[in-house]
């Protein structure tokens, strides 16, 4: 014991846990574009509104882009779950 120092103070100890958990980046969760509606078409048409074979093709070369797009959302999200 140490003479003539009286009782020596224990250190206080603060302790706080704090979990980190990695978040999917936000460009990977961000919501699919919607399907293509031709402009002025109202909400309930058929097909979006198309009404000629060119509004069709216009609308599946749309959907198909709309569609890859989503794909490479889905194939990020799971390389970013394997690192």
């Amino acid at each position: 014991m140490l003479s003539g120092c009286g009782t020596i103070p224990r250190p206080l100890v603060i302790v706080k846990t704090e979990v980190e958990k990695d978040r999917v980046p936000a460009s990977l969760i961000a919501p699919c574009d919607r399907g293509w509606r031709k402009p002025g078409a109202q909400a309930n048409a058929r097909a979006g509104g198309a009404e000629t074979v060119d509004d069709l093709y216009t609308r599946g070369d749309e959907n198909e882009a709309r569609l890859d797009a989503c794909a490479a959302k889905v194939a990020g999200v799971g390389a970013w779950d394997r690192q």
